[in-house]
């Protein structure tokens, strides 16, 4: 994996509304995942319409930056990582396996996720904008005690592996986990089949329903198929139902800052139709 570009950089920083930072620390790297959590969203929009997902870094950039759109893991870990590199962080790829909306005790899952550990000054950092509904909006700390203000935390597992788990208002154990990762640091090569799989695989989730996710402010809204979550920091959630294809095309626009084209629009609508009515 290579930086952006410097003119490349500066274009992303523009389309995050975000200086670039002075000092390539916890404070400045926090700003950023605030900044692109605010700014690009997590979407499947291509993969439900078929197209193929390209994650080499010029076709990231121009997805993200020049048409306005977002993506999931391996594109926008990907495009942040080559971001901080561009800035002066160093930054190390890590795989983990997806535990989101599953029992703390269910079976093993595949390397799906990829996430970024970034080598602070101040330690090592978890720091990822492509997770989705239940994305950390700042750095997580790999050594040390969690910030009081994040309510998450990593779980070892008996394996070595560590578990990240966010504190649940809902849940009856009080926590849901999101993924599991090992200390091991991933070649980009490995992210090629991964993507692969995610993009094209009948099996996968991200082929089977729509899914958005966007910070906005203290509150992450998230889209599944028809049902639209707002959810604080402070475990608070509105929820609504949406029936209509067309006013979900809208929500994407709206809501989750999609730059969806008039040619896109119909075939997207005509597949979220289907979806609802599945």
């Amino acid at each position: 994996m290579y930086a952006l570009n410097p003119q490349q950089a500066e274009a992303y920083l523009q389309h995050l509304d975000a200086p670039a930072p002075q000092d390539t620390d916890l404070v400045s790297l926090d700003r950023l995942i605030a900044a692109h959590q605010q700014r690009v969203a997590f979407e499947n929009v291509d993969v439900l319409l078929d197209r193929p997902i390209h994650i080499d870094a010029d076709g990231v950039f121009a997805k993200v930056v020049e048409r306005g759109r977002g993506g999931y893991c391996f594109e926008l870990n990907n495009l942040f990582a080559r971001l901080l590199l561009a800035l002066g962080y160093r930054v190390e790829l890590l795989a983990a396996r997806v535990r989101w909306g599953l029992p703390l005790d269910a079976p093993q899952t595949m390397l799906s996720h990829l996430m970024l550990r970034v080598l602070l000054p101040e330690g090592p950092y978890l720091a990822d904008v492509g997770f989705g509904s239940a994305t950390p909006w700042r750095a997580v700390p790999l050594e040390g005690p969690m910030p009081a203000d994040l309510p998450y935390r990593l779980q070892p597992q008996y394996d070595g592996t560590g578990e990240v788990q966010l504190e649940n208002f809902r849940a009856e154990t009080g926590w849901a986990a999101c993924y599991r990762f090992g200390p091991d640091v991933n070649a980009w090569v490995d992210c090629i089949p991964r993507n692969w799989y995610t993009s094209t695989h009948p099996d996968s989730v991200f082929r089977q329903m729509l899914m958005s996710a966007r910070s906005d402010g203290e509150w992450r809204l998230t889209l599944a198929n028809g049902t639209f979550n707002r959810r604080h920091r402070d475990g608070r959630l509105e929820s609504r139902k949406i029936d209509d294809a067309a006013e979900l095309v809208q929500t994407l626009k709206d809501d989750f800052l999609l730059d969806l084209t008039h040619d896109e629009i119909e075939p997207l609508r005509t597949r979220l139709e289907g979806l609802l009515n599945s």
